[in-house]
């Protein structure tokens, strides 16, 4: 079952004669594990942020759960992406003031949902963060502080994960435990993953390799 469908994606950014996507289609089935890689300025990011309706495509169809991405206003782009998908970003975002706990579980005060306590311990298992959630954010290692917006992401137990650049700014042990994280999310939790990256080490760690060259996929 195909949980995103792109067809024909046109972007073009004010300022460029040419589209950074030109008519991108993709299909991407549940479960799967689907890097993305590019030279820098290829659209790959692009791609990503339009998918998840963070950007506006010019024209073409971003179904993502069976959601008409394009076509939502941007408040139930909002709550889509709040409720629906999960998106970790290569700066992870944490707020400072909050401790790694409220981080954490921000997605669900604002959603007014519960935690599932279970799961949520069992995220903090897998990414060694036990005995942390009292910590604030300057206390953490950069990898630590990307496992907190990776739990955050998934914490309102997302069918998707997006994550654009996820281990960007981190150091080739720190990258390495994220891509084994992810390798255990997509198969304990079905969690399908599409990742933008650099790094041959990340792209291989999936299942599938998207390649965007002059803003056209090459699908291997």
């Amino acid at each position: 079952m195909a949980i995103v469908i792109c067809k024909d994606i046109v972007k073009t950014f004010i300022g460029q004669d040419k589209p950074v996507l030109d008519g991108v289609s993709l299909s991407l089935d549940e479960g799967c594990f689907v890097s993305i890689m590019g030279r820098s300025g290829s659209g790959k990011s692009t791609l990503l942020r339009v998918i998840c309706g963070l950007i506006p495509a010019d024209s073409g169809t971003i179904e993502v759960l069976g959601h008409q991405v394009n076509k939502m206003t941007v408040r139930q782009q909002s709550k889509f992406r709040s409720t629906m998908i999960g998106i970790v970003f290569q700066d992870n975002n944490l707020i400072d003031e909050f401790n790694i706990e409220d981080n954490i579980l921000t997605p669900l005060f604002i959603a007014g949902k519960k935690v599932d306590k279970a799961y949520y311990e069992r995220l903090l298992e897998l990414t060694e963060l036990g005995g942390m959630q009292k910590k604030m954010p300057n206390q953490l290692s950069g990898g630590q502080r990307q496992k907190v917006s990776i739990v955050r992401a998934l914490i309102a137990k997302p069918k998707i994960l997006f994550a654009d650049e996820p281990t960007g700014s981190l150091d080739s042990n720190s990258e390495l435990q994220i891509m084994d994280l992810f390798k255990t999310l997509n198969k304990e939790f079905s969690v399908s993953i599409l990742q933008v990256t650099h790094s041959e080490i990340c792209a291989k760690a999936g299942r599938q390799i998207i390649r965007i060259n002059d803003g056209k996929v090459e699908i291997k």
